[in-house]
């Protein structure tokens, strides 16, 4: 039997014998919902409502008024919705990564990294320049175009995510599986106080820049082995989950809308001069609300049974290669070509309805571009033979 046969065939029998836990993928589905949601409002929609020269283009300053409107509300919810995301991955990453020890295969995660990477960057390199082209009569439709160098600065989570597994592979893995349940929760305290911390977690970002993200980073990770090993929230209720879901997001709006208030209050002391630009919070990788909200619902889809369907398994694969394609320039442009503000000025529900669709849709590039990707790598293996001499 040919070795590449003997390879597929060794594969396909591991992945019989340990089946991919489906509610776990569709967990992945749903993060990156939640991220391209995201996307779309931080780096469009937010735009429209505040840029000055994008609401002279598109007409469109309705909110810009030093009053708060409830329909921003909208907004304001999903702005946790991204942040939110990339901690579930790493909990996922760690959930199922702190058990393999030093067996953690960091070179295979490698290798898959930077070849989607590699793939993602020609596709979005010609697709820009293509549509470029196709729109270069209509001048008041930009385009972002992308180049072969965007491969060395694609989604920064790409790094993140890598230092957070290589971390684990060096020493994380081996330590955690040392610890007994006592020291393991004590640790994760220690870690995360460190990242709450406003000094000490300033302190590890001003001896190196990012080390704060990293190491809320390590802590999602470890956190996600502890869920595996020792299920914390196994006797928690699951509306009480939801509920913790809710009173954060209730604590959410109320500092929004003092944030909306300060900013209310600045205008109207300051002369009430030039226009009036909303406030919209942002939320960086530790801040307490990412962790609250991101744990439940991790606890949440972890608790669904359902048989390992291939087909959210598969779609659960694309993932990855969803977050790289979406997030860049290119795909900004064409969700501003939309008149997101309007929209949500006079038609709130069927803003929310359009941003359901134009994130599905994205979605579904970005698994186009898997399965082309997959589609090439397979051609890659039945064609080395010939490029390569013995």
């Amino acid at each position: 039997m040919p070795e590449n046969d003997q390879n597929t065939t060794k594969k396909e029998q591991c992945e019989k014998a340990h089946p991919r836990a489906s509610n776990i993928e569709l967990l992945r589905i749903f993060a990156m919902l939640m991220i391209v949601g995201y996307h779309i409002v931080c780096h469009c929609v937010n735009v429209q409502l505040t840029d000055e020269n994008s609401m002279a283009r598109m007409h469109n300053a309705f909110f810009n008024h030093p009053v708060f409107f409830k329909k921003v509300w909208i907004l304001h919810a999903i702005m946790p919705f991204g942040i939110t995301g990339n901690a579930i991955f790493l909990l996922i990453a760690g959930y199922f990564g702190v058990e393999k020890g030093n067996k953690l295969n960091i070179a295979k995660t490698s290798k898959k990294l930077l070849l989607q990477q590699g793939f993602a960057a020609v596709i979005l390199t010609i697709a820009s320049t293509a549509c470029y082209r196709l729109f270069w009569v209509h001048r008041s439709v930009y385009i972002g175009l992308m180049g072969i160098d965007w491969f060395n600065s694609m989604s920064w989570f790409v790094g993140y995510y890598f230092l957070v597994v290589l971390s684990a592979r060096l020493f994380l893995n081996q330590f955690l599986l040392r610890l007994d349940r006592k020291q393991y929760g004590a640790f994760l305290i220690v870690v995360f106080a460190f990242t709450q911390f406003g000094w000490s977690g300033g302190l590890a970002d001003a001896l190196a820049s990012g080390s704060r993200t990293l190491s809320t980073g390590i802590f999602l990770y470890c956190f996600g082995g502890f869920i595996k090993r020792y299920q914390p929230f196994k006797k928690i209720k699951p509306w009480a989950l939801i509920l913790a879901i809710g009173l954060t997001y209730v604590l959410i709006f109320i500092t929004d809308y003092n944030s909306v208030a300060q900013s209310i209050e600045d205008y109207i002391r300051g002369g009430s001069k030039g226009r009036f630009i909303q406030s919209m919070n942002g939320y960086p990788d530790f801040s307490i609300v990412i962790m609250i909200l991101s744990t439940p619902v991790f606890e949440l889809f972890r608790r669904i049974h359902i048989p390992s369907n291939r087909v959210i398994n598969f779609i659960g694969s694309s993932t990855f290669m969803v977050y790289l394609i979406h997030d860049n320039g290119f795909f900004y442009s064409i969700w501003n070509t939309k008149d997101w503000v309007t929209l949500l000025a006079y038609h709130p529900g069927r803003f929310v309805l359009s941003l359901l669709m134009w994130t599905a849709g994205t979605f579904g590039i970005g698994f186009i571009v898997y399965l082309a990707y997959l589609g090439l790598m397979e051609v890659y293996r039945r064609q080395i033979r010939i490029v390569i001499q013995k």
